[in-house]
């Protein structure tokens, strides 16, 4: 019995060694838990779908493969200034409110770029060049909304629009430059961010500030689908941009080809 009871105690310290061996360091080391998702994870995640469905509209897919004149690229910064000149104002109005307040980064503001770039686009009367229309107006009736009812939802339209300019939207100025044989900035500094040395380090910043505010699930839950909403606010100011593409694309058919087509 004492030899078979000092095998099993043998056997059972052996077993304890090469576990120690494998890294655990102990038998019943517990097994590693899933890193925990931030808010901002979440955030991009939920709202990957709407996102792609914003990109898929013709016009974002015709500016991503060069087709864009002067005419259709200048319609869309006309709507944007003024979902900007909304945004903004509401920010600035709710600089010091406790959540927003903690994402308010006026180096993001676009609206003085807008302006410059709409003047080298129109002229010194660009400002009758900028219309409303039914996506715009939308839009900018729900970001005042926002700012009137419920400011903390407006992290989300923040999120949406400036993290997309850091990002998607320097692809954009690329293509517009060659597209359009633009020569330095001119009508492209709402693409520019001088302020900002480490734009990879500042969109880090921004994701880190939108995972530390403090936000309850219902209340995280909205903020998300509100981000939805301004993808798809987006999302039909590109889709009402589509009949500029279509004359733009008709542009850059080989002459003649509509003839034939017809015939």
């Amino acid at each position: 019995m004492t030899e078979i009871k000092n095998n099993e105690i043998e056997r059972e310290t052996e077993s304890n060694e090469k576990a120690k061996q494998s890294g655990s360091g102990r038998v019943d080391a517990p097994t590693r838990t899933e890193e925990e998702v931030t808010f901002a994870q979440r955030l991009r995640s939920e709202t990957a779908q709407a996102h792609r469905f914003a990109e898929s509209t013709n016009f974002i897919k015709g500016i991503l493969k060069g087709v864009m004149d002067l005419e259709s690229f200048g319609n869309m910064q006309a709507g944007m200034y003024l979902v900007y000149e909304a945004l903004e104002e509401e920010l600035e109005r709710h600089r010091d409110h406790p959540l927003l307040g903690q994402i308010y980064f006026p180096v993001l503001s676009r609206k003085a770029s807008l302006e410059t770039d709409l003047e080298s686009l129109y002229g010194a009367h660009w400002r009758s060049q900028v219309r409303s229309t039914p996506a715009r107006s939308e839009y900018v009736d729900r970001i005042h909304w926002l700012g009137d009812n419920d400011p903390t939802l407006l992290v989300a339209h923040s999120y949406t629009r400036y993290l997309g300019d850091l990002s998607g939207g320097q692809v954009i100025a690329k293509i517009a430059r060659r597209s359009l044989n633009i020569e330095g900035s001119i009508g492209l500094t709402f693409f520019q961010f001088d302020e900002i040395e480490d734009g990879k380090a500042f969109k880090n910043e921004f994701r880190n500030r939108l995972s530390a505010l403090p936000l309850d699930e219902d209340r995280a839950q909205e903020v998300i689908e509100e981000a939805k909403e301004a993808f798809a606010f987006n999302q039909r100011i590109f889709e009402e941009l589509e009949g500029s593409w279509i004359r733009t694309l008709a542009n850059f058919l080989p002459l003649g080809f509509n003839r034939r087509k017809r015939a």
